[in-house]
């Protein structure tokens, strides 16, 4: 039996052995369920029918029209092949077209723009950057890099210019691993702080998981995401020094006797190339195969300073969108200055009085609506809340400064960086404000202080002055301002005014100094917009002046926004408003604020009201006391008559 079963077995191997398409067409046989609507194995396609569905797929994205195309009394923005694109005007946060902009996208090297901000913002230009196993471990063929070896050291000065022109993967990871350690941690803490400083910048549909952008399916971004962090790092004067370099060499190292030259990618900077444009200032480039051609463009003509992203598209055409994109965007918007426009009785002066709107052609100032909203400020770890800065604007004068010691100069600095004289009550120094009702930064001295007591406390008993050292902006980034509209620094000095900025989480982009301290963020704990503050002096007497934000949009999309100070008109609760500026158009203001009748709050008349109702209610039970006295009298005389 069992001599049967061998020579069956023995059998059957032959027959597999002289006959291999047998076990192939057993296999087809079982597939017998075809004939009952199962999909046959379809045939290889050719590379011709790849490629012309690959463009049937580019025609088609090209063919989705941008979102911002369907706004009412926008201008028609052109269609691009990217499946996501944005331009955004940098200093406004205005978003000038937009297509799935929130959609998300793999990144690729665009990442290291990220990167890049939070290593400037953590470190020195000396800081040495030393390279470590794990930092290039990780690299396999074909990824970009600049062949660091194990032990060598850059300083961060040449590691960036690494990573924003060559895109090196490996000194990305080492950048992020450095100033990891620096921030008293690791290479992860380095990653945490891109996430944190992604949320701070407004961020809301980004997760990130290493420095260089190499695929990973939870490391995402969207273009409204990209182009805010590309504004964020626009604002330092180092990254525009990067950037401006179109080629840049390593100097050779203990380990590599030979010089690295790192050369730009983005070849709209190149001059002679036929992609170059000429108000492109700068950029980063990116490709993976899972996140196509990503591309992000910084531009400056002069007018508008913009950033423009596209995602997941193809090649060159990359280049040629952003250039469609931008020439629209220069062409069609045009910024407004916001002061010399907004004549609303909610708002008494502006904090910037270069803040502006970026409007589309055609449209009006007039046509914008606008929101008011107040600020809340933040003193340290404690939170100060509104009415705290009404306190302290409320506040009495504060006693006169101490007389210099003999030999002393008022206002000089001592030892430890304070003034002489500075009272150490609480107020901090570098002060410079009056607390006589003068609004807190303006320069001045306190009632009955020294001339040239500069750090008198704005508020008297340890009450926190609200442009004091310490005193950060609140969740909205809003302060009232220092004189000159700049914001005293973290040491008690005033740091150089930016350029421009807002108070509601965007980026001042442009600093004078070198430092990049030097430019006003408005984020998270930054000061705020730069520029003029008003000079008007609050009423100490009923702490008319409040600090808050002003946002304009049109058509839903944000023109543009401003830190403020507003008046009494806008205090206590009430309806939606509508009122009329000076130009006699009607406007009108989302947020509730109390409806006003010759320059009266809602709160005002009712006191008055009020008061003029006890006044009728006196006076009538004065005439008629009067008139039961004198008849009583007229009686008592009759009375005399008749007896």
């Amino acid at each position: 039996m069992i001599g049967k079963k061998i020579l069956a077995g023995a059998m059957a191997a032959l027959l597999l052995a002289a006959c291999p398409g047998l076990e192939s067409c057993a296999e087809e046989g079982q597939e017998t369920p075809a004939a009952e609507g199962a999909e046959a194995p379809q045939p290889e396609k050719t590379p011709e029918e790849l490629a012309a569905e690959e463009e049937a797929r580019k025609n088609a994205i090209y063919e989705i029209v941008p979102d911002s195309n369907n706004l009412p009394g926008w201008p028609e923005g052109p269609k691009v092949h990217a499946a996501s694109a944005i331009v955004m005007d940098m200093e406004s946060g205005a978003v000038l077209y937009a297509k799935a902009a929130e959609e998300q996208h793999f990144p690729a090297s665009i990442t290291k723009l990220l990167t890049t901000l939070v290593a400037l913002e953590t470190g020195e230009p000396d800081d040495t950057v030393t390279f470590s196993e794990d930092s290039i471990s990780f690299l396999e063929p074909g990824d970009a890099s600049v062949g660091m070896l194990v032990g060598e050291q850059l300083s961060l000065n040449d590691a960036l210019h690494a990573v924003l022109l060559a895109s090196a993967n490996e000194v990305s990871y080492a950048v992020a691993e450095n100033m990891g350690i620096k921030m008293g941690g690791t290479y992860q803490t380095f990653i945490d702080r891109m996430n944190e400083r992604a949320v701070e910048l407004g961020c809301t549909g980004s997760h990130w998981v290493n420095a260089n952008g190499l695929h990973d399916d939870q490391h995402f971004t969207t273009a409204h995401d990209m182009a805010r962090i590309a504004a964020a790092v626009y604002q330092y004067e180092p990254f525009q020094h990067l950037m401006g370099s179109l080629e840049y060499t390593i100097a050779p190292t203990s380990l590599k006797n030979e010089p690295r030259t790192c050369w730009q990618n983005h070849k709209m900077l190149w001059p002679e190339n036929e992609y170059y444009y000429e108000f492109c200032r700068g950029g980063k480039t990116g490709y993976t195969d899972q996140s196509g051609t990503t591309l992000v463009t910084m531009a400056d003509n002069g007018q508008m300073r913009l950033a423009a992203v596209v995602m997941a598209d193809y090649g060159v055409q990359a280049y040629e969108d952003t250039r469609a994109m931008l020439d629209y965007a220069f062409g069609n918007f045009t910024k407004v200055t916001i002061a010399d426009k907004e004549t609303s009785g909610d708002i008494e002066t502006f904090q910037d009085e270069g803040a502006y709107v970026v409007l589309p052609a055609g449209v009006d100032f007039t046509q914008l609506e606008c929101q008011i909203s107040t600020a809340e400020g933040e003193a340290e770890t404690e939170e100060v809340s509104f009415d705290r800065w009404i306190e302290v604007l409320t506040a009495p004068p504060a006693p006169p400064a101490e007389t210099p010691a003999e030999g002393e100069q008022p206002g000089q600095e001592g030892t430890d960086g304070t003034p002489a004289g500075a009272p150490a009550d609480g107020a901090q120094p570098g002060a410079e404000g009056a607390a006589d009702g003068s609004q807190p930064g303006a320069e001045g001295t306190a009632d009955g202080s020294q001339p040239g007591a500069e750090g008198a406390p704005a508020s008297a008993d340890g009450a926190v002055p609200a442009s004091a050292e310490g005193v950060r902006p609140g969740t909205d980034g809003v302060a009232p301002a220092g004189a000159d509209g700049a914001q005293p620094g973290t040491d008690g000095t005033r740091p150089e005014a930016g350029e421009s900025g807002d108070a509601s989480g965007n980026q001042g982009l442009s600093g004078t100094g070198e430092n990049p301290d030097d430019v006003s963020s408005g984020q998270d704990g930054e000061d705020p917009a730069s520029g003029t503050a008003g000079n008007k002096e609050n009423d100490a007497g009923s702490g008319s002046e409040r600090a808050g934000t002003i946002v304009y949009t049109y058509a839903g999309q944000e023109a543009g926004h401003a830190a403020v100070v507003l008046n009494q008109s806008y205090f206590g609760e009430g309806s939606e408003i509508e009122w009329t500026p000076a130009d006699g158009s009607k406007r009108k203001s989302k947020e509730t604020a109390p409806k006003k009748l010759g320059g009266l709050s809602t709160r005002q008349m009712i006191i008055a009201g009020v008061g003029a109702v006890r006044l009728v209610v006196i006076g009538c039970a004065g005439m008629s006391r009067r008139k039961r006295t004198q008849e009583r009298k007229r009686r008592n005389r009759k009375n005399k008559k008749t007896s």
